[in-house]
């Protein structure tokens, strides 16, 4: 995933001519899953039980 969203990152920078590199954090929420990576680390978590607020803090985001 990190490899696909470098790509995307690198594609809105040269579109919209903002600077989207490197990217450093995503996440998804879908399903009954939420995913949060940072850099190497990542957090898998069921959505119904997903804190967001806690989860951004535990990966040093916010």
């Amino acid at each position: 995933m990190n490899l696909i969203f470098d790509a995307l990152a690198s594609a809105y920078t040269q579109l919209y001519k903002m600077n989207w590199v490197p990217q450093q954090n995503w996440m998804y929420s879908g399903g009954d899953w939420t995913v949060m990576i940072s850099g190497t680390r990542g957090i898998f978590v069921e959505k119904s039980k997903a804190d967001l607020k806690k989860l951004f803090t535990a990966l040093g985001i916010c």
